[in-house]
Protein backbone atom coordinates (compact mmCIF):
# COMPACT_ATOMS: atom_id res chain seq x y z
CA UNK A 1 0.00 0.00 0.00
CA UNK A 2 3.30 2.33 1.01
CA UNK A 3 4.82 1.80 -2.41
CA UNK A 4 0.79 2.07 -4.33
CA UNK A 5 0.83 5.70 -2.59
CA UNK A 6 4.08 6.85 -3.62
CA UNK A 7 3.90 6.09 -6.90
CA UNK A 8 0.16 7.73 -6.73
CA UNK A 9 2.20 10.93 -5.15
CA UNK A 10 5.05 10.73 -8.14
CA UNK A 11 2.31 10.37 -10.85
CA UNK A 12 0.59 13.08 -9.56
CA UNK A 13 3.63 15.46 -9.68
CA UNK A 14 4.50 15.01 -13.01
CA UNK A 15 1.39 15.37 -14.26
CA UNK A 16 0.96 18.65 -12.14
CA UNK A 17 4.44 19.64 -13.57
CA UNK A 18 2.98 18.87 -16.81
CA UNK A 19 -0.38 20.67 -16.66
CA UNK A 20 1.95 23.77 -15.82
CA UNK A 21 4.23 23.74 -18.86
CA UNK A 22 1.27 23.66 -20.86
CA UNK A 23 -0.53 26.60 -19.45
CA UNK A 24 2.69 28.63 -18.43
CA UNK A 25 3.17 31.22 -21.30
CA UNK A 26 6.31 31.26 -23.41
CA UNK A 27 7.72 34.51 -25.03
CA UNK A 28 9.45 37.60 -24.70
CA UNK A 29 9.89 41.31 -25.12
CA UNK A 30 11.57 42.87 -28.43
CA UNK A 31 12.23 46.52 -28.95
CA UNK A 32 14.12 48.33 -31.62
CA UNK A 33 14.54 52.34 -30.24
CA UNK A 34 17.00 54.60 -31.58
CA UNK A 35 18.94 52.20 -33.34
CA UNK A 36 19.36 49.36 -30.49
CA UNK A 37 17.77 46.15 -30.25
CA UNK A 38 17.25 44.57 -27.19
CA UNK A 39 15.30 41.75 -26.61
CA UNK A 40 14.41 39.23 -23.26
CA UNK A 41 13.16 35.60 -23.41
CA UNK A 42 10.79 34.36 -20.44
CA UNK A 43 9.20 31.38 -19.02
CA UNK A 44 6.36 32.97 -17.45
CA UNK A 45 8.05 35.66 -15.13
CA UNK A 46 11.47 33.87 -14.97
CA UNK A 47 13.94 35.31 -16.81
CA UNK A 48 15.80 32.64 -19.20
CA UNK A 49 17.69 35.11 -21.45
CA UNK A 50 18.42 39.01 -22.65
CA UNK A 51 20.64 40.92 -24.31
CA UNK A 52 22.00 42.92 -21.43
CA UNK A 53 24.00 39.23 -20.13
CA UNK A 54 21.17 38.49 -17.84
CA UNK A 55 18.96 35.63 -17.42
CA UNK A 56 19.45 31.33 -15.97
CA UNK A 57 21.38 30.65 -19.35
CA UNK A 58 24.14 33.93 -18.95
CA UNK A 59 24.11 32.99 -15.11
CA UNK A 60 24.88 29.23 -16.16
CA UNK A 61 27.33 29.88 -18.65
CA UNK A 62 29.40 32.08 -16.63
CA UNK A 63 29.28 29.47 -13.91
CA UNK A 64 30.43 26.71 -16.38
CA UNK A 65 33.67 29.13 -17.35
CA UNK A 66 34.43 29.85 -13.78
CA UNK A 67 34.91 26.55 -13.25
CA UNK A 68 36.55 25.98 -16.20
CA UNK A 69 39.23 28.79 -15.34
CA UNK A 70 39.54 27.24 -11.41
CA UNK A 71 43.11 25.89 -10.85
CA UNK A 72 43.29 21.79 -10.78
CA UNK A 73 44.11 20.44 -7.63
CA UNK A 74 47.94 18.73 -7.73
CA UNK A 75 47.83 15.31 -8.26
CA UNK A 76 49.61 13.08 -5.95
CA UNK A 77 52.92 11.20 -7.13
CA UNK A 78 52.78 7.47 -8.53
CA UNK A 79 55.00 5.04 -6.74
CA UNK A 80 57.97 4.70 -9.34
CA UNK A 81 58.53 0.82 -10.12
CA UNK A 82 62.29 0.16 -10.63
CA UNK A 83 63.16 -1.33 -14.07
CA UNK A 84 65.48 -4.21 -13.94
CA UNK A 85 68.49 -3.22 -15.94
CA UNK A 86 69.05 -5.31 -19.36
CA UNK A 87 72.33 -6.70 -17.76
CA UNK A 88 70.15 -8.46 -15.11
CA UNK A 89 67.71 -9.47 -17.42
CA UNK A 90 69.65 -11.27 -19.54
CA UNK A 91 71.44 -13.00 -17.02
CA UNK A 92 67.86 -14.63 -15.81
CA UNK A 93 67.79 -15.21 -19.33
CA UNK A 94 70.69 -17.20 -19.39
CA UNK A 95 70.11 -18.86 -16.03
CA UNK A 96 66.67 -20.47 -17.25
CA UNK A 97 68.22 -21.64 -20.64
CA UNK A 98 70.69 -23.26 -18.38
CA UNK A 99 68.41 -25.53 -16.46
CA UNK A 100 66.43 -26.40 -19.62
CA UNK A 101 69.62 -27.91 -20.90
CA UNK A 102 70.79 -30.04 -17.62
CA UNK A 103 66.65 -31.54 -18.33
CA UNK A 104 67.44 -35.04 -19.15
CA UNK A 105 65.63 -36.01 -22.65
CA UNK A 106 63.45 -39.75 -23.19
CA UNK A 107 65.08 -41.79 -25.97
CA UNK A 108 67.60 -41.05 -28.10
CA UNK A 109 68.90 -40.09 -31.71
CA UNK A 110 68.97 -43.44 -33.02
CA UNK A 111 65.52 -43.92 -32.28
CA UNK A 112 64.36 -40.62 -33.96
CA UNK A 113 63.04 -41.59 -37.93
CA UNK A 114 65.52 -40.09 -40.57
CA UNK A 115 64.37 -39.76 -43.88
CA UNK A 116 66.65 -41.15 -46.94
CA UNK A 117 67.57 -38.82 -49.79
CA UNK A 118 66.14 -40.84 -52.43
CA UNK A 119 62.67 -40.46 -51.04
CA UNK A 120 60.74 -37.30 -52.05
CA UNK A 121 58.99 -34.71 -50.20
CA UNK A 122 56.61 -33.41 -52.59
CA UNK A 123 53.82 -35.09 -53.84
CA UNK A 124 52.22 -34.68 -57.19
CA UNK A 125 48.10 -33.16 -57.30
CA UNK A 126 46.11 -33.71 -60.47
CA UNK A 127 43.14 -31.14 -60.67
CA UNK A 128 41.43 -34.29 -62.11
CA UNK A 129 41.27 -37.08 -59.45
CA UNK A 130 40.35 -33.83 -57.00
CA UNK A 131 36.84 -32.76 -58.92
CA UNK A 132 33.61 -35.28 -58.63
CA UNK A 133 32.77 -37.65 -61.57
CA UNK A 134 29.47 -35.69 -61.99
CA UNK A 135 30.72 -32.22 -62.18
CA UNK A 136 30.05 -31.62 -65.75
CA UNK A 137 26.59 -33.04 -65.08
CA UNK A 138 26.20 -30.46 -62.17
CA UNK A 139 26.31 -27.90 -64.26
CA UNK A 140 23.97 -28.63 -66.79
CA UNK A 141 21.02 -27.87 -65.04
CA UNK A 142 21.86 -24.33 -64.75
CA UNK A 143 22.40 -23.49 -68.20
CA UNK A 144 19.18 -24.91 -69.15
CA UNK A 145 17.74 -22.48 -66.51
CA UNK A 146 19.37 -19.29 -67.78
CA UNK A 147 17.78 -20.67 -71.45
CA UNK A 148 14.17 -20.76 -69.96
CA UNK A 149 14.65 -17.21 -68.42
CA UNK A 150 15.84 -15.58 -71.98
CA UNK A 151 13.06 -17.58 -73.75
CA UNK A 152 9.85 -16.12 -71.68
CA UNK A 153 11.78 -12.55 -71.53
CA UNK A 154 11.46 -12.62 -75.42
CA UNK A 155 8.01 -14.09 -74.83
CA UNK A 156 6.65 -11.23 -72.52
CA UNK A 157 8.18 -8.60 -75.79
CA UNK A 158 6.61 -9.95 -78.13
CA UNK A 159 3.10 -11.08 -75.90
CA UNK A 160 2.55 -7.97 -73.26
CA UNK A 161 0.90 -9.18 -70.52
CA UNK A 162 -3.24 -8.73 -70.24
CA UNK A 163 -2.62 -7.18 -66.71
CA UNK A 164 -1.15 -3.90 -67.69
CA UNK A 165 -3.94 -1.86 -67.92
CA UNK A 166 -5.65 -3.01 -64.76
CA UNK A 167 -2.43 -1.67 -62.75
CA UNK A 168 -2.38 1.48 -64.31
CA UNK A 169 -6.17 1.22 -63.62
CA UNK A 170 -4.98 0.19 -59.61
CA UNK A 171 -2.17 2.71 -60.04
CA UNK A 172 -4.63 6.04 -60.67
CA UNK A 173 -7.11 4.90 -57.87
CA UNK A 174 -4.08 5.07 -55.44
CA UNK A 175 -3.54 8.36 -56.50
CA UNK A 176 -6.93 9.60 -56.59
CA UNK A 177 -6.86 8.30 -52.80
CA UNK A 178 -3.79 9.55 -52.17
CA UNK A 179 -5.20 13.28 -53.08
CA UNK A 180 -8.75 12.65 -51.17
CA UNK A 181 -6.88 11.34 -47.76
CA UNK A 182 -4.90 15.25 -48.33
CA UNK A 183 -7.98 17.08 -48.79
CA UNK A 184 -9.54 15.17 -45.80
CA UNK A 185 -6.82 15.87 -43.41
CA UNK A 186 -6.68 19.61 -44.91
CA UNK A 187 -10.48 20.27 -44.10
CA UNK A 188 -10.34 18.67 -40.98
CA UNK A 189 -7.00 20.16 -39.98
CA UNK A 190 -8.31 24.44 -41.31
CA UNK A 191 -9.74 25.62 -37.91
CA UNK A 192 -7.12 24.01 -35.34
CA UNK A 193 -4.42 25.47 -36.91
CA UNK A 194 -5.90 28.61 -36.69
CA UNK A 195 -6.03 28.37 -33.13
CA UNK A 196 -2.87 27.75 -32.67
CA UNK A 197 -1.89 30.82 -34.97
CA UNK A 198 -3.91 32.73 -32.74
CA UNK A 199 -2.51 31.71 -29.69
CA UNK A 200 -0.02 33.31 -30.53
CA UNK A 201 -0.54 36.74 -28.89
CA UNK A 202 1.04 40.15 -30.06
CA UNK A 203 0.83 42.48 -26.96
CA UNK A 204 1.74 46.25 -26.68
CA UNK A 205 2.64 46.94 -29.61
CA UNK A 206 4.77 50.13 -30.31
CA UNK A 207 5.33 51.65 -33.21
CA UNK A 208 6.83 55.10 -34.29
CA UNK A 209 8.18 55.55 -37.52
CA UNK A 210 9.43 59.07 -38.96
CA UNK A 211 9.56 59.10 -42.67
CA UNK A 212 11.85 61.81 -43.79
CA UNK A 213 13.56 63.10 -46.70
CA UNK A 214 14.94 66.39 -47.67
CA UNK A 215 13.19 66.74 -50.85
CA UNK A 216 9.24 66.78 -49.90
CA UNK A 217 8.10 65.37 -53.21
CA UNK A 218 10.61 62.49 -52.16
CA UNK A 219 9.21 62.35 -48.34
CA UNK A 220 5.74 62.40 -49.48
CA UNK A 221 6.22 59.34 -52.14
CA UNK A 222 7.82 57.74 -49.46
CA UNK A 223 5.03 58.25 -46.38
CA UNK A 224 2.54 57.55 -48.44
CA UNK A 225 4.35 53.90 -49.28
CA UNK A 226 5.15 53.09 -45.63
CA UNK A 227 1.68 54.24 -44.44
CA UNK A 228 0.32 51.63 -46.40
CA UNK A 229 2.79 48.65 -45.73
CA UNK A 230 2.60 49.22 -41.74
CA UNK A 231 -1.32 49.25 -41.75
CA UNK A 232 -1.87 46.21 -44.19
CA UNK A 233 0.54 44.40 -42.46
CA UNK A 234 -1.21 44.76 -39.18
CA UNK A 235 -4.32 44.03 -40.73
CA UNK A 236 -2.79 40.65 -41.66
CA UNK A 237 -1.36 39.82 -39.01
CA UNK A 238 -3.96 40.27 -36.84
CA UNK A 239 -6.15 38.11 -38.75
CA UNK A 240 -3.63 35.22 -38.41
CA UNK A 241 -2.42 36.07 -34.81
CA UNK A 242 -4.24 38.15 -31.78
CA UNK A 243 -2.59 41.65 -32.10
CA UNK A 244 -3.56 44.03 -28.98
CA UNK A 245 -1.92 47.39 -30.27
CA UNK A 246 -0.84 50.11 -27.66
CA UNK A 247 0.27 52.65 -30.34
CA UNK A 248 0.77 53.41 -34.15
CA UNK A 249 2.23 56.63 -35.27
CA UNK A 250 3.87 56.52 -38.68
CA UNK A 251 4.27 60.69 -39.93
CA UNK A 252 6.08 62.59 -42.67
CA UNK A 253 9.14 65.08 -41.44
CA UNK A 254 10.04 67.44 -44.06
CA UNK A 255 13.76 68.87 -45.15
CA UNK A 256 15.25 66.22 -42.70
CA UNK A 257 17.50 63.60 -44.01
CA UNK A 258 17.17 61.26 -41.12
CA UNK A 259 13.98 59.76 -39.42
CA UNK A 260 13.25 57.32 -37.01
CA UNK A 261 12.11 53.70 -36.96
CA UNK A 262 11.31 52.49 -33.43
CA UNK A 263 9.05 49.66 -32.22
CA UNK A 264 8.62 47.46 -29.60
CA UNK A 265 6.13 44.73 -28.07
CA UNK A 266 5.45 41.51 -26.20
CA UNK A 267 5.08 38.05 -27.99
CA UNK A 268 3.56 34.97 -25.81
CA UNK A 269 2.56 31.61 -26.55
CA UNK A 270 0.64 28.36 -24.45
CA UNK A 271 2.10 25.14 -25.22
CA UNK A 272 -1.59 23.94 -24.22
CA UNK A 273 -2.64 25.66 -27.34
CA UNK A 274 -1.05 22.92 -29.36
CA UNK A 275 -2.32 20.42 -27.56
CA UNK A 276 -6.22 21.63 -27.58
CA UNK A 277 -5.63 21.99 -31.68
CA UNK A 278 -4.62 18.67 -31.73
CA UNK A 279 -7.42 17.37 -29.55
CA UNK A 280 -9.71 18.97 -32.09
CA UNK A 281 -7.85 17.87 -35.45
CA UNK A 282 -8.23 14.41 -34.87
CA UNK A 283 -11.98 14.60 -33.32
CA UNK A 284 -13.18 16.22 -36.24
CA UNK A 285 -11.07 14.20 -38.60
CA UNK A 286 -12.46 10.65 -36.86
CA UNK A 287 -16.71 12.17 -37.08
CA UNK A 288 -15.86 14.29 -40.81
CA UNK A 289 -14.14 11.75 -42.70
CA UNK A 290 -12.73 8.83 -41.28
CA UNK A 291 -16.02 6.98 -39.99
CA UNK A 292 -18.84 8.18 -42.75
CA UNK A 293 -15.76 6.50 -45.30
CA UNK A 294 -16.01 3.35 -43.18
CA UNK A 295 -19.80 3.20 -43.59
CA UNK A 296 -19.98 3.72 -46.61
CA UNK A 297 -17.40 1.26 -47.72
CA UNK A 298 -19.28 -1.38 -45.98
CA UNK A 299 -22.39 0.10 -47.40
CA UNK A 300 -20.80 -0.87 -50.93
CA UNK A 301 -19.44 -4.11 -49.36
CA UNK A 302 -23.17 -5.09 -48.80
CA UNK A 303 -24.86 -4.05 -51.55
CA UNK A 304 -21.89 -5.90 -53.58
CA UNK A 305 -22.61 -9.40 -51.68
CA UNK A 306 -26.35 -8.97 -52.52
CA UNK A 307 -25.88 -8.32 -55.92
CA UNK A 308 -23.85 -11.74 -56.08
Amino acid sequence: MIVLKILLYLLLAVLGIIFLILIVPVGGEFSYIDGKFTYKVKLWVINIIDSGGGGLYNWWKKRKAAKKDKPDKPKKPKPVKEKKSKKKKEREKYEWEKELDDIPVNGSEADMPQLSEDTDTTAEFNLSDSLPDNYEEEEAPNKKKEKKKKKEDAEEELFPDEDEETEKEDEKKTLSDKIEFIVDIWESAQRPLLKIFKGFRLKDLYIDFVIADEDAYDCALKYGKYSTLVYNCIAFFSEIFTVRLKTIDVRPQFGVSKGRWDAAGKLYFRLGTVVIAGAWFLITYFFKTFLPNKLRKRKMKKTAARQK
